[in-house]
């Protein structure tokens, strides 16, 4: 193998890992750029609804309860946490697209907050760290990618048993809504479920992808044109003159063509071998004791 092709090989070896490890590169850190745009999104999200939600708890829930004296009375729009947070979020959610929001609970009084297969085991995970405030990672729900963020739904206030301890105690509103087989007997301090916010990052993490192979493309597009640069900057430059040398020096190794000048004016590595072969030709020459015509002064002049 020539050292033309040992040169283009290891330079080509060399541009191709350089340009994967630029596009895995530039898709790490696309990737990373996505879930930290959903996670302040997410965020975002989370501080409406626990906004939202202290309000109900400070404000909204003591009046509404100074207001309705009848105990069996029960308006879920006014009277329920968790359907004014969901009522809420339905409303956001009617102009906003890529979220999603759920009051995952164990045992819920509406249906739809039933907790799935992942979603329990992120409430256990709560249960058993009661000290933890917060979870987030990377979910698959429906063939779709989502950041999640989490946090624990616990029965910290008194009246979350009015509608949610005894069935036999609810309001009988409720009852009539709900029935009675579901979303009852909680204990309070339980972690019964967990808000959930998921913001989809398939888009983002397809379009960090694509923005990975242009880069990929272009890189080898740039690889390809720097290749044959190369190849013909060492054909002209380096292997074509050496041969030339080689023919030369296997010329003078038999006594031939002594009398063809090897000398180069340039100055580079190649015009001094150039010019240490034509040395060498001009002193076989004198061994020999051949004559050149026209030649001689300038064979004196470079010895």
């Amino acid at each position: 193998m020539g050292i033309r092709a040992k040169f283009i090989i290891i330079i080509s070896v060399l541009s191709l890992l350089a340009t994967i490890a630029i596009g895995y590169t530039s898709y790490i850190l696309s990737s990373q750029n996505a879930l930290a745009d959903a996670k302040s999104k997410g965020e975002m999200l989370f501080n409406y609804i626990e906004a939202t939600a202290k309000f109900f708890g400070r404000y909204q829930r003591p009046r509404v309860d100074e207001l309705v004296t009848d105990k069996n009375k029960f308006i879920p729009e006014l009277m329920s946490r968790f359907v004014v947070t969901r009522m809420e979020y339905d409303l956001f959610a009617e102009t906003q697209k890529g979220y999603q929001f759920k009051q995952a609970t164990i045992d819920p009084l509406w249906p739809d907050n039933k907790a799935d297969v992942e979603e329990l085991k992120i409430i256990k995970y709560f249960a058993n760290n009661p000290n933890i405030k917060d979870k987030e990672g990377i979910i698959e729900r429906g063939g779709e990618k989502f950041f999640y963020a989490a946090k624990p739904v616990r029965v910290d206030q008194d009246f979350c048993l009015d509608c949610h301890g005894l069935p036999d105690t609810a309001p009988k509103d409720q009852q009539n809504i709900y029935g009675t087989d579901h979303g009852y007997n909680w204990k309070l301090h339980d972690t019964v479920g967990a808000s959930m916010i998921y913001v989809s990052i398939t888009q983002a993490l397809a379009t960090a992808q694509q923005s990975a192979l242009k880069i990929f493309f272009i890189g080898i597009g740039c690889l390809l044109v720097t290749i044959i640069c190369i190849w013909i900057f060492l054909d002209r430059g380096v292997v074509g003159p050496i041969i030339r040398l080689s023919e030369i020096a296997k010329n003078i190794s038999i006594g031939k063509n002594l009398c063809d000048s090897a000398h180069s004016d340039t100055k580079d590595e190649i015009g001094t071998l150039s010019n240490s072969i034509d040395r060498l030709r001009i002193s076989v020459n004198k061994l020999l004791k051949r004559t050149c015509p026209n030649q001689n002064q300038d064979d004196q002049k470079k010895e």
